[in-house]
């Protein structure tokens, strides 16, 4: 399931510059601009802004009113609220090497423009509870079964068979193979070795691998990583890349193994995406449009045949 994005943001400063000019409706003829003798006025600005974008801004003002409502109604725990935090700060990080909250909010106030946004509880608020009820309610009904799980690993016994677990180093050349490989038999730690010396894109996970079954990696590398136990860091192995350690972290190749990835993999197949859910939310709801304008805006879409 597709967690609520940074990109959201963007969306958010929308809706709140929508916000703003309802301050600014009380006068609409007040001059804002004289141009050779010509006045421009704000009625004149606020209706252009209506023709070029009043119904995203409409629909995203909309929008808010419908997830407050869904966010209210939810039994949400903190648990689940701090690991969605966790996943935002995580996109914030790779994204802007943010380091703290503070950093956060500053980029949000500053570089967003979102100065309403003034502590972790506004985030939280903006960012973080509506993105965990439309997961909830992309989920509300799923009842993935064991049955399920064990007929889908029946039919899919291809992507079942024995993958191992594996974090390693890279580096250039053996010398420095040899540096780390002293390193970790003093006792260093392995992740903070890779981040590091690794010359590859897992340096910054520490030089996590994921799990991996036969014929993925080049053959010298598969061939040791098959070969350790489970916790055992290899010798230098050298491959077409560069020269590798290797530590194996883990290893499976039993249903039960598999078992909670599949429950994941299906229940994540039979998840209501979260623009459905949001335009499912949306026809529910009583909404009365007011200017015909906007009447075919939020008419139920059509249903496929």
């Amino acid at each position: 399931m597709r967690k609520r994005t940074i990109a959201a943001i963007g969306i958010a400063c929308m809706t709140i510059l929508a916000a703003c000019n309802d301050e600014g409706t009380q006068d609409n003829s007040q001059v804002l601009v004289t141009v050779e003798g010509v006045d421009i006025t704000e009625g004149q600005l606020i209706e252009e802004l209506k023709q070029q974008g009043a119904d995203a801004i409409l629909a995203q003002l909309v929008s808010d009113v419908v997830i407050k409502n869904a966010v209210a109604s939810a039994d949400i725990s903190e648990e689940e609220i701090e690991a969605e935090l966790e996943e935002l700060r995580s996109q914030f990080q790779a994204q802007f090497n943010t380091t703290s909250d503070e950093e956060i909010l500053e980029l949000v106030q500053t570089q967003f423009n979102l100065e309403e946004i003034e502590t972790m509880d506004d985030f939280i608020d903006e960012f973080v509870l509506p993105g965990l009820v439309l997961q909830k309610l992309g989920t509300e009904g799923i009842d993935v079964t064991d049955e399920d799980v064990q007929a889908y690993y029946d039919e899919n016994s291809e992507q079942f068979a024995e993958q191992v677990e594996a974090s390693h180093i890279l580096v250039e050349d053996e010398e420095t193979a040899e540096e780390v490989l002293e390193k970790l038999e003093e006792g260093e730690d392995f992740a903070e070795l890779a981040m590091e010396y690794s010359v590859d894109g897992s340096a910054a996970m520490g030089g996590e691998l994921g799990y991996f079954g036969s014929g993925q990696m080049v053959e010298p590398f598969e061939e040791a990583a098959f070969a350790l136990e489970v916790g055992e860091v290899s010798d230098i192995v050298e491959s077409d890349f560069g020269y590798h350690i290797i530590m194996k972290t883990g290893f499976r190749d039993s249903f039960e193994d598999f078992e909670e990835e599949i429950r994941e993999t299906l229940i994540n197949q039979r998840t209501r995406s979260q623009e459905q859910v949001l335009t499912d939310l949306i026809d529910d709801a009583d909404i009365d449009v007011k200017d015909s304008q906007y009447e075919d805006l939020f008419a139920p879409a059509p249903e496929l045949q």
